[in-house]
C-alpha cells in the first residue's frame, strides 16, 4: 500500500472518530425504571459524571427504551450555546461539569404522563457550598434556558426542579441578584399563564389572574414571605383544578399541552427563589 493511500486511510479515519458524536451514544447511559420512577447514569468522558432521577405521579408506556435519555460534553465558550442562556454576563456555564443531558421521548413511544415530573441531578464534579450559585436550567430543543432549580443538597452538587415536559438540562452559575431572577420567574410564570389562557376554564382563569396579581403586589413591596404563601396559593389552585379546568398529560405524541405541570413548574422554581432570597 502506497504511503499515500495509507495517510488518506488514517486522516479518514481520525476524521471520522472526530466527528462521530460519542458523547450522545446511549452506551453511555445507564437507564432504570420502576414504575415512575427512572434512574440514569451518566458516564462521559473525561470522568464527567452524573445520575438523574425522574419521578412521575402517574406515566404510561414508560420504558428505559422510550425514556430518551442521552448526554454530551459541551463546548463551554460556544456561541450557540452561550446565546441560549438569559442574556446576562453574571450566568456561567461550568469547565468542571460541561455536560448537557437532554430527554427526548420517542414520538413512536405511546409514553405519557399526568401532572409534574421532578428531575434530580447529582455530580461529584461538583460542588456544594453555603450560598452557592449553582442552579439548574431547563430549555426547549434548541431554546432559552431557564431556571427551574426548587431544591438544592449538600456534599457533592445536587439539585432538583420540576417540568411539565422535557428537552434540555444543564447546570450554570447563576450570580444574578435576588431580585433579578425573582422578577425574572415571575414574569415567566405570567407569561405562561397568559399562553395557556385558552385552554384553561375562564372562571379559574380569572382566580389564578388574581393569585398572580397578589404574586405581584407582594414581590414588588419586597414581602418575599407573603409572596412565597400567595405561590402556594396558586400551587393550590391550580392542582384543585387540573383536569378538566386545567390540562394536566403530557404525551410523547406532543399533540397536547400540560397545562398544570408548565404552570406548577413555574411556581415552583419561582417560590425557591422567594424563600432563598427571605
Amino acid at each position: 500500500m502506497s504511503q499515500f493511500k495509507t495517510f488518506y486511510i488514517i486522516a479518514f479515519a481520525l476524521i471520522m472518530m472526530l466527528s462521530s458524536p460519542v458523547s450522545h451514544s446511549t452506551e453511555l447511559v445507564s437507564v432504570n425504571v420502576q414504575g415512575n420512577t427512572v434512574e440514569a447514569v451518566i458516564n462521559l468522558p473525561a470522568n464527567i459524571s452524573a445520575d438523574i432521577t425522574l419521578e412521575f405521579e402517574n406515566a404510561v408506556g414508560l420504558t428505559a427504551d422510550n425514556i430518551g435519555i442521552t448526554a454530551e460534553i459541551i463546548d463551554i465558550t460556544s456561541l450557540n450555546l452561550l446565546q441560549r442562556l438569559p442574556n446576562s454576563s453574571n450566568i456561567s456555564l461550568q469547565a468542571l461539569f460541561p455536560m448537557m443531558i437532554t430527554i427526548e421521548p420517542d414520538t413512536s413511544g405511546g409514553f405519557s404522563f399526568s401532572g409534574v415530573a421532578s428531575v434530580d441531578i447529582h455530580t461529584h464534579n461538583l460542588e456544594y457550598t453555603a450560598g452557592t450559585p449553582l442552579r439548574f436550567f431547563k430549555a426547549p430543543l434548541g431554546g432559552e434556558f431557564k431556571d427551574i432549580t426548587t431544591t438544592m443538597g449538600a456534599g457533592s452538587y445536587r439539585a432538583r426542579g420540576s417540568t411539565g415536559r422535557f428537552s434540555q438540562f444543564i447546570i450554570v452559575a447563576d450570580l444574578r441578584p435576588a431580585t433579578v431572577v425573582i422578577n425574572t420567574k415571575f414574569n415567566d410564570l405570567q407569561t405562561a399563564l397568559n399562553a395557556f389562557s385558552s385552554q384553561i376554564d375562564s372562571v379559574v382563569y380569572s382566580t389564578l389572574l388574581q393569585d398572580v396579581a397578589d404574586i405581584n403586589q407582594a414581590i414588588m413591596t419586597l414581602d418575599y414571605s407573603s409572596a412565597s404563601s400567595k405561590v402556594s396559593l396558586f400551587i393550590n389552585n391550580v392542582k384543585a383544578n387540573r383536569g378538566q379546568a386545567i390540562p394536566d398529560v403530557w404525551r410523547s405524541s406532543r399533540d397536547v399541552d400540560n397545562v398544570m405541570g408548565e404552570l406548577i413548574a413555574y411556581a415552583n422554581t419561582l417560590r425557591f427563589s422567594l424563600r432563598l432570597a427571605n
